[in-house]
């Protein structure tokens, strides 16, 4: 990519649906490049697919590209989901995810909202992300230099991993913010989302 003056991206690969990725293991995720886009009829985990829709935003601001890929070496399934990731670079531009029209089972039974969420940082550095759905918030931190990925690790609130969860969302819609914190070279990653219902199941 290359806008907005920082380094060229190389994408990352598109999964095919077969491949299976995530904590709760499932296939056919649905793939979303770029750092602005939009998806409908979202698949689900056994192929088939549902009326909601996926739209996202990543600002593009001098010195980031709104997207960025990590230095896993490519792999199909969860190595290939956890490489590439929106990667707003400015704390009062973050980035948005927003699902809709989620069918009634989901809004009914209530869901759990996986964010998966690894960046690229560099050796002894320290970023803090926050991430919010709602009135639920999390905060949790990395140190580089970023390992290749082996496995999900769960963040505590203020620690470090590779995921989180927002457990007993409801409704058929849900808006993801995920804002970088302060310091030298700001990010907060979205690797990917995964919705898990009913809630705890």
């Amino acid at each position: 990519m290359g806008a907005g003056g920082g380094p060229t991206i190389i994408p990352s690969m598109a999964m095919d649906p077969s491949e299976v990725a995530g904590v709760r293991r499932a296939a056919h995720w649905n793939s979303a490049p770029g750092g602005t886009g939009s998806l409908t009829a979202l698949a689900l985990s056994d192929g088939s697919t549902i009326a909601a829709s996926a739209t996202w935003n990543s600002p593009t601001i001098p010195g980031g590209n709104g997207v960025f890929r990590n230095a896993f070496p490519d792999a199909p399934g969860d190595v290939r989901m956890m490489n590439g990731y929106l990667d707003p670079a400015s704390p009062t531009a973050p980035a948005t995810v927003t699902i809709s029209q989620l069918p009634a089972p989901f809004a009914t039974a209530g869901y759990d909202v996986y964010v998966y969420v690894t960046g690229d940082v560099t050796a002894g550095t320290t970023r803090t992300y926050t991430y919010v759905i709602g009135g639920a918030s999390f905060t949790i931190s990395q140190t580089g230099p970023t390992p290749n990925f082996a496995g999900y690790h769960i963040a505590p609130p203020g620690g470090a991993g590779n995921f989180i969860v927002f457990r007993n969302v409801s409704g058929s819609s849900f808006t993801l913010r995920a804002g970088p914190g302060s310091g030298a070279q700001v990010r907060s990653p979205v690797n990917g989302i995964q919705i898990v219902s009913p809630t705890g199941s």
